[in-house]
């Protein structure tokens, strides 16, 4: 009995070593074949990453640009030092990463500076790379965090839709002193954004220009400044189908804006409703103006309503020169963004957010849309003047497909008529019958 249990224990034993010997095995061929799928790294960082801090583009060129020329800095960063310092300051909760015992975190405005500089030149992430001494992975990562947090940080503010009957009515009085066009909340347009074909999507973002994009719509104040977006919906959508799913649409409809209630224009007791003004892309309604075509442009009432055109254009004009701006100064809108439609939808919002803040801010305005940026026009000559932002080449922004079609209900026909009757009465402007080449 005693031999038998000895003999069981010495194989009990001999098993146990053989199980030890084929789990070593095991794991011998398994770290083999990890470290021939994951080479072990040369090194952890590379040398000339590793001298970020010392030599990356941000510690050397744009210090230097800050102190010696601010100039310079602007066009480079599209801001000034202190905007710049301003909106590092204020997005730092949100993007500031903890220092590790083995190194250094990258700062928060070198973070900036990476995505700025990405926005205001389309530079691509490789360059970036190189100029500022980061991962290309790490850059990558960076841009995405940025921009929701400047969108997070800015869209309360910078980018918020009117919700009072107060705010409409200053947006209406804006455009009025400016334009001369009074009971208007502001011009609408609407850019197909170009992006790359994403992987797995089909034709989902396909559109009738036989590009892949999303859609942004934006109603754009007297200042240039965006005050509704909807952005994201698909290219593939034409025609209708994207005013259709537009939330501005459902608002107008429902009359859940906020939008004052109507009221005389100056000079006249019969009251207007306000208005947002578009062209002849969109469906004329008692809340959307649009101009005349050109079969309305002859006959007995050509006079009147080729002024109507005019005044009009005036307003049409923000949002021509609010989209051109954004695809002139910052760069990454001049070709298709080599991003999924959810980051590229939020970079157009942080752009949208950085366009409004830059012209709010005096310095900034004056910096970042110079007069000569803009379209503008002689009233003494009837000459009108293109702006800068026409004159360069490339633009990732392409208009939308017609959203309305060529019949119109009898009441918006006939309050664009009465509005076509104030601007050649009451509302004339002395400057306007030579603008439209009549003559006096």
């Amino acid at each position: 009995m005693v031999r038998i249990t000895n003999r069981y224990r010495q194989y009990q034993d001999y098993m146990y070593r053989r199980r030890r010997a084929i789990i070593a095995l095991f794991g011998v061929v398994l770290i083999q074949e990890i470290s021939k799928r994951f080479p072990e790294r040369s090194v952890w960082v590379h040398h000339y990453i590793a001298r970020r801090d010392r030599l990356g583009c941000h510690n050397t060129l744009f210090m230097e640009l800050r102190t010696e020329n601010p100039e310079k800095y602007r066009k480079c960063l599209r801001m000034t030092p202190e905007m710049f310092q301003w909106l590092a300051d204020t997005i730092r909760p949100l993007v500031q990463k903890q220092d590790s015992h083995l190194r250094r975190s990258i700062s928060v405005e070198q973070r900036l500076s990476i995505t700025l500089r990405h926005l205001a030149t389309g530079e691509t992430q490789e360059s970036l790379h190189f100029h500022f001494r980061v991962g290309q992975s790490t850059i990558s990562g960076i841009i995405r965090e940025v921009c929701q947090a400047l969108h997070s940080v800015l869209k309360e503010t910078y980018l918020r839709f009117p919700t009072s009957h107060e705010e409409w009515r200053n947006i209406a009085s804006e455009c009025g002193s400016r334009w001369n066009f009074y009971n208007c909340i502001g011009a609408m347009d609407g850019k197909h954004v170009l992006i790359e074909p994403p992987i797995n999507s089909g034709s989902t973002y396909y559109n009738y220009k036989e590009t892949f994009s999303i859609v942004l719509l934006a109603i754009v104040d007297a200042g240039l400044r965006f005050i509704y977006v909807d952005v994201g919906t698909n290219g593939r959508v034409g025609d209708k189908g994207v005013w259709n799913k537009c939330s501005m649409k459902k608002y107008l409809e429902e009359n859940s804006m906020s939008i004052p209630p109507p009221c005389p224009l100056p000079g006249t007791d019969k009251n207007f409703p306000f208005v947002i003004v578009g062209d002849e892309g969109f469906a004329l309604t008692n809340q959307v103006m649009i101009p005349f075509s050109k079969e309305h442009l002859r006959g007995e009432n050509s006079k009147v309503r080729r002024i109507f055109n005019y005044r009009l254009s005036r307003v049409r004009r923000c949002s021509e020169n609010a989209f051109g701006l954004i695809v002139n100064r910052f760069q990454i809108l001049r070709s298709p963004m080599r991003y999924d439609p959810d980051v590229a939808r939020n970079i157009t919002l942080t752009i949208l957010c950085l366009h409004n803040l830059l012209r709010t801010d005096t310095l900034g305005r004056k910096l970042y849309s110079p007069p000569e940026m803009l379209d503008s026009e002689d009233e003494l000559t009837g000459v009108i003047h293109r702006g800068a932002w026409r004159e360069e080449g490339g633009n990732g922004l392409q208009d939308l497909a017609r959203q309305g079609g060529n019949r119109h209900a009898a009441s918006p026909l006939q309050l664009r008529e009465d509005w076509a009757e104030y601007f050649n009465g009451p509302g004339a402007v002395p400057w306007q019958e030579r603008m439209v080449s009549l003559p006096q």
